[in-house]
């Protein structure tokens, strides 16, 4: 069956520096939720130790003193400069000139906004076009055409798309109405098939379209964003991150 999927993606590894061990712990866990894999170390010289063992994809660090120490350690090692390193902030501070001269990927101030780090991670950790905050789910769901009524299951979810599990896909471009419930609420949207994949793709490929939603009330955006968030959000606590999602 032909596609025009979006290709896999490996995790990728990236070094945390952080003091605070709550803010360690909540921003690991997002991070790890962010499709990476995480490695942790308490300071500089620890964080420089493992690099000469293994060079992560990037190092996510809290500004002051580590952060800073770093930037200072990768001028004189020629070996890190390609290693992108994404800077936390407790206070206000403007770092646009290290940032424009490359010392600095990104900087992100505390407590962390979930939807603006996914951005981050997604821009300089893993290189790639989502900018879209997503998460995976196993929700019933309903499609219905012209072509009848398929049941399924909506197992990638955006405020935008989604992916829709199911062994008798659509063609590209169909539109198509998408009929699923969240917390009990309903969800009555329109979306045109982007993609399709099946089962002869390789052994760890679901079936099923890619949709782009083309027709969705915004109280409906809405609780979907408030789900996702929810979900990125869910046993970590609030210590090191800004809650975006409302009552």
């Amino acid at each position: 069956m032909a596609t025009t999927g979006p290709t896999e993606r490996h995790k990728r590894v990236v070094l945390l520096v952080d003091s605070n061990v709550d803010d360690r712990f909540s921003i690991s866990m997002l991070l790890q939720r962010f499709d990476c894999t995480i490695f942790t170390a308490h300071s500089a010289d620890e964080a420089i130790e493992f690099m000469c063992v293994a060079p992560p994809a990037a190092i996510v660090a809290e500004a002051v003193p580590t952060g800073y120490e770093l930037i200072s350690r990768f001028k004189k090692e020629s070996r890190f400069s390609d290693v992108p390193i994404i800077l936390l902030l407790s206070h206000e501070q403007s770092l646009e000139k290290q940032v424009s001269r490359g010392e600095i990927a990104a900087v992100l101030r505390k407590p962390v906004d979930v939807e603006a780090f996914y951005r981050i991670v997604e821009e300089v950790i893993h290189k790639g076009p989502r900018r879209n905050i997503r998460t995976a789910t196993y929700l019933m769901a309903n499609l219905d055409d012209n072509l009848g009524e398929d049941d399924g299951y909506v197992t990638v979810l955006s405020e935008f798309g989604m992916f829709f599990r199911t062994l008798a896909p659509r063609p590209v471009n169909t539109r198509v109405g998408v009929h699923f419930d969240i917390k009990g609420r309903a969800i009555r949207l329109e979306a045109i098939v982007l993609y399709i994949t099946s089962f002869d793709e390789g052994p760890f490929k679901e079936p099923g379209m890619g949709l782009k939603f083309v027709k969705i009330s915004p109280d409906e955006k809405d609780l979907i964003r408030t789900f996702i968030l929810e979900r990125f959000e869910e046993g970590i606590g609030q210590q090191g991150l800004k809650s975006t999602t409302t009552p």
